[in-house]
């Protein structure tokens, strides 16, 4: 059984289309369970023309713990996420499952995506070398490769959305029961389905993402100016935003992976250290704890040479 989860919120404009673009899969899916966030506009309504599972929140959960609530209503055998306001290419369902059923080693499954923007346009990004997913994912896969990505991954950033995600009802399971909001659903979804070899990225592309004012999640610098991303680079939460998030990461590990915490507690202990003290430094415009900080690879992990080269120059401003 195959089931789709999806979260709405005033989705009025778009809606319709994914639904749609859902429907009329090469290979159906079973269920559809749809859970709005109290929208105020038409989306409900527009939602009722469909064969789809219907839950209205009475009051707003946001869309990490919204999604968390889709994901438990599911009663399919793999789940499939799924955003307002994308198209779903029409053989999607049938590439990913065909995937996840020839490779049961498989227990979370990434695809690639294109960006539309308002108007259903393309927009077109120029890949970075060593890079992939546009540029989400910092290595290079050839395009229609099957890869592995490894925990350690995770520690340094979140590559894949959560509509571009399908798992299996072990993985759900498991992040419905060790859920942790700090991190973004599809981070956390990843992150557990790695620790035992479990998450795969497969580089083409299965969806048409969509850019447009009203996003309340996913790309948030693609339609930026110059002038605002200066600014916002020079923000502290732009700076130790990573660094966070690695530490959130490493806590979610020692709390719900706990064995394989301890099987890397040497390594975890001294990643915890250093964004701890990159943090500090941040905070506190210390300029040559930052410099010495380069010679580790934690670093260059975390960060890329011109993102290190900005935490410098902020410590200046």
């Amino acid at each position: 059984m195959i089931s789709v989860a999806m979260t709405t919120f005033n989705g009025e404009k778009y809606i319709e289309k994914q639904i749609e673009s859902i429907i009329h899969q090469s290979l159906p899916v079973d269920e559809i369970v749809v859970c709005d966030d109290g929208s105020t506009d038409h989306t409900v309504d527009l939602l009722k023309k469909y064969d789809v599972t219907l839950i209205q929140n009475f009051q707003n959960l946001g869309y990490k713990l919204n999604f968390k609530q889709a994901m438990e209503k599911c009663n399919g055998d793999y789940i499939f996420l799924c955003d307002q306001d994308d198209i779903w290419e029409k053989d999607k369902v049938k590439d990913m499952m065909h995937i996840m059923e020839s490779h049961k080693n498989i227990h979370v499954l990434a695809s690639s995506f294109t960006y539309i923007d308002g108007q259903d346009q393309m927009i077109l990004t120029t890949l970075n070398k060593g890079y992939s997913n546009n540029n989400l994912y910092n290595k290079e896969v050839e395009k229609n490769d099957l890869v592995s990505v490894l925990t350690d991954e995770f520690i340094y950033g979140n590559y894949f959305q959560g509509c571009a995600l399908v798992m299996d009802k072990q993985t759900r399971d498991f992040v419905v029961h060790h859920f942790d909001d700090r991190l973004p659903h599809d981070w956390i979804i990843s992150l557990y389905a790695s620790i035992d070899g479990g998450m795969y990225f497969y580089n083409k592309s299965e969806f048409k993402y969509r850019i447009h004012n009203d996003n309340s999640i996913g790309v948030s610098t693609l339609n930026q100016s110059a002038t605002q991303h200066v600014n916002r680079a020079y923000q502290f939460e732009e700076r130790y935003q990573k660094a966070r998030d690695a530490l959130y990461v490493l806590d979610v590990l020692k709390s719900n992976c706990i064995d394989y915490y301890m099987q890397n507690e040497k390594k975890f202990n001294a990643i915890e250290s250093f964004m701890e003290h990159h943090v500090s430094y941040l905070k506190n415009k210390k300029f040559f704890g930052l410099l010495g900080q380069n010679r580790y690879v934690y670093y260059k992990k975390l960060k890329t040479y011109r993102a290190r080269i900005m935490d410098l120059l902020y410590c200046l401003k």
